[in-house]
């Protein structure tokens, strides 16, 4: 197999799978909340410059009519995965006019292709083909490089706060049900650099390395949303849209540096103490601010006592204590009429999914494992 035959087949491969992949997606989840911004990344950004690299190698006509667009989609992936990322976390999130701006970069391009002639166009594919770059491609980089960098830093710090608000508030579903999501993000990102460093050492990489890596992202992107249904965040005290933290405490209160480790401590005994007392940790719903208004610890306070002497934040705090609960409910499975399937609920967490994460997580095994092992 010659080197265009090989380019020919991993595009047109790309294509068929990535489509198959969409149309999975579209089955399994009929496109809710921000499954719809996941279909558009596998489809959108990828396929028509997909279809443009295969059509150089037979059909020029076609080529000509894509070479706008497949220089002009491919800088949409950026914004549809900030877009999958913030809806992901924030369903109150709305696109508002002044988001257009992130087509900017795109639109930028799709006007300069869209000046040349078709001669200008015909020359620049030719010119392609012997494996040299263009300055339409050149320009292309040059932003693709920029919103990278950009949009990474951007994600990547409200994924971080994210994480801290739910963990530091919550204590279900909320982030273990969406933590493949920052996976996904830093797997592109990983990707991202792989590409990169590729083209910069042969730019004819752009033309079948990018695609074998994207579909590995998009199985994983597609697996994880339809082994984890949708859930909505809810009571967290944040600005997610604005990507700020406002924590939603009494600005009197201390902070970690001026706890001293004894005073942490006795608040992280009480509040277990509490806890395993008034068994709180079943309660699906209990969360920081419900939890320090019955322990009459302020909120602030009790959150920076769990991470400073525990090490942990209040969602794992809670969590320990449900797993504990559920090991020793699957021990009495031989003389009652529980199942494993049923234990979840009793434990205080809403689906199974949910439970069998963090279970494996905490014990490196699944429950079923763990049972079996005992």
């Amino acid at each position: 197999m010659g080197f265009n035959e090989f380019i020919l087949t991993v595009n047109t491969s790309s294509i068929i799978i990535l489509l198959v992949l969409a149309a999975i997606l579209l089955v399994a989840t009929r496109f809710r909340g921000e499954h719809a911004y996941a279909a558009a990344i596998i489809v959108l950004p990828n396929v028509p410059v997909y279809l443009y690299n295969a059509s150089v190698m037979l059909w020029h006509d076609l080529a000509l009519f894509l070479f706008p667009i497949s220089s002009s989609v491919n800088l949409l992936l950026m914004p549809l995965l900030w877009l999958f990322a913030k809806k992901s976390f924030d369903s109150s999130f709305r696109l508002k006019p002044i988001h257009l701006l992130h087509l900017l970069p795109a639109l930028i391009c799709l006007g300069l292709c869209l000046s040349m002639s078709p001669e200008e166009r015909l020359a620049s594919i030719r010119y392609e083909m012997t494996g040299n770059t263009t300055l339409i491609n050149d320009i292309n980089t040059i932003f693709v490089f920029i919103q990278m960098i950009a949009y990474f830093a951007v994600i990547f710090r409200f994924l971080h706060r994210t994480k801290k608000a739910i963990g530091d508030t919550l204590s279900d579903a909320e982030w273990i049900q969406k933590s493949w999501i920052p996976v996904f993000e830093y797997l592109f990102a990983a990707l991202f650099v792989i590409v990169m460093v590729g083209f910069f050492i042969s730019p004819s990489t752009g033309t079948w390395l990018i695609q074998i890596l994207n579909v590995i992202a998009m199985f994983y992107l597609v697996y994880n949303i339809i082994a984890h249904p949708v859930m909505p965040i809810k009571q967290v005290p944040v600005e997610i849209a604005n990507d700020d933290v406002s924590e939603t405490v009494n600005a009197e209160t201390p902070s970690t540096h001026i706890m001293d480790e004894q005073l942490m401590k006795d608040i992280c005994e009480s509040a277990s103490q509490y806890m395993e007392e008034s068994k709180a940790y079943l309660r699906p719903d209990i969360s920081l601010a419900i939890f320090a208004k019955e322990i009459n610890i302020p909120q602030r306070k009790l959150s920076f006592a769990i991470n400073g002497y525990l090490k942990c934040n209040f969602f794992e705090f809670v969590n320990r204590m449900r797993i504990e609960e559920a090991k020793h409910l699957m021990q009495k499975l031989d003389t009652s009429n529980l199942n494993i399937d049923s234990i979840y609920a009793d434990c205080g967490f809403r689906s199974r999914s949910t439970f069998y994460m963090v279970f494996k997580k905490m014990t490196g095994k699944t429950p079923v494992s763990w049972l079996e092992d005992r």
